[in-house]
This record gives structure tokens, sequence and C-alpha cells, in this order.
């Protein structure tokens, strides 16, 4: 799963996928090139590893994967880069047009606002998005709560303190989650 954390920037904060899975997926990369090139002087024809070739490419693609949220304070803008390498789509949007920055929760597989989270079907939910001022929305981040941990929050948190930009929050975590003993 990927990731995404903050960074601190000299002239802002950055919402990020996280430098370990880069360096995971880099590692990995790395290993692959190795054990092809060692077959392949080996004499193993390529058509033989297509499952290896396949795997670095998906590992190269991770590598070079980029989902950044810039903040800038000395613009007072907010960049989206998105995309593998140097085919990124960036978007910026000035923080006059950035109404909120938004945390919102629902459980999946339901429209019932009181629903319950399950186990299994109905999972709880939260949307990280920016809410802009015509009614639009860019969501950033959309995880489950159990697997955020909090983390989406406190990152939220983060970057509404170094912008200054109003934060809202529907609701606080869910403390009904199921958990086990097992999870403790």
């Amino acid at each position: 799963m990927v990731r995404h954390t903050t960074y601190v920037i000299k002239d802002g904060i950055k919402y990020a996928v996280t430098r370990s899975f880069h360096l995971a997926c880099g590692a990995f990369s790395l290993f692959l090139i190795w054990g092809l090139a060692l077959n392949l002087s080996e004499g193993v024809s390529l058509l033989s590893m297509l499952h290896i070739v396949l795997l670095l490419l998906l590992t190269v693609i991770g590598t070079l994967y980029r989902d950044t949220w810039v903040f800038d304070k000395q613009t007072n803008t907010a960049t989206s880069y998105f995309g593998i390498g140097p085919f990124c789509k960036i978007e910026k949007l000035a923080f006059s047009e950035i109404q909120r920055l938004e945390i919102t929760h629902f459980v999946r597989g339901t429209n019932d606002k009181d629903a319950k989270p399950t186990r299994r079907r109905f999972r709880a939910m939260l949307v990280f998005s920016l809410k802009l001022n015509m009614d639009d929305k860019r969501d950033i981040e959309i995880i489950a709560e159990k697997t955020s941990g909090g983390r989406t929050e406190s990152a939220v948190q983060a970057i509404a303190a170094v912008t200054e930009l109003p934060l809202f929050v529907d609701r606080p975590r869910d403390m009904d989650l199921n958990v086990s003993y097992k999870d403790l």
C-alpha cells in the first residue's frame, strides 16, 4: 500500500508518498536487474523470464511514482504532482482559491449517515480533500480509517498549521473500530 506523509520544506510543507516506499521499490528493482543480468549472462532466454521483466517494470514504476502536494507559503500556492517520473500532471491552486482543508468520514458500502462500520463489508473510511471556493472539491486521499491510524488526520492538522488554511473535520475519529487484542 502506498502511504503518504508530511515533509517540512524550506517554504512550506509537502504531503507526499513516503521515501521508504520509493527506496523499497528501488532496492527491489536493483535486485531484479541483477537477477536478469545474471540469468542472461548464463544464456537463459528472456522469453522464459517474462514474469521477472513484468515485476521489474512494476517496481520501476513504483520507484518513479509521484503523488505529491506542495503547500508553498512563499507563493501561497498548493501544487499537485501526479504521475510517473517526468510524465506528471501538475496542477496549481492559489490559497485564495482554497476555502478550507477537509476531513470527512463515511462508511463504505452504504449511504446511511448513521451506519456503523462492520468487520468486512462496511468499512469506516476517511477523505482528505481541499474544498475550493466554487463548491468544488479536490480529493487528496481516500483511506480506510483503521489503515490511517490517525496519521492522515495529524498530517492535515500539520498542513493547516503551516499554511494557516482553515480546517474542517466533520467528526472525530471512530472510537468503536473493531480492535482485537492482537492489534494492540
